[in-house]
């Protein structure tokens, strides 16, 4: 489904793919499995289990299926907000700064 926003430049796709995220914090290296709500050419949404701070980067890997290779980007957090399904899960809004 495509869903357009008139604050967007980009028109967004759901896509609920499951995704791996790395990211550097203090030092060390953490990874953690996600889901890829959706996503457009300058960003996506990602449902992860821990909170993440506005401004970290995250190294992203939607997992594909098929033989297709797995879209991978650097990403910005740019909001994370708890999710209110009792999960315990964020909501995090990124920017896409690269494509890898």
């Amino acid at each position: 489904m495509l869903e357009s926003n008139d604050n967007r430049n980009f028109m967004r796709m759901s896509i609920n793919a499951d995704a791996k995220v790395s990211f550097d914090k203090s030092g060390e290296e953490h990874s953690l499995d996600a889901v890829c709500l959706d996503l457009s050419a300058e960003g996506l949404s990602l449902e992860v289990p821990v909170e993440l701070e506005k401004g970290q980067q995250l190294s992203v890997a939607i997992v594909s299926s098929g033989g297709v290779p797995s879209l991978k980007a650097t990403a910005e957090v740019v909001h994370s907000q708890r999710l209110d399904n009792n999960s315990g899960d964020y909501l995090l809004g990124c920017r896409i700064i690269s494509m890898d």
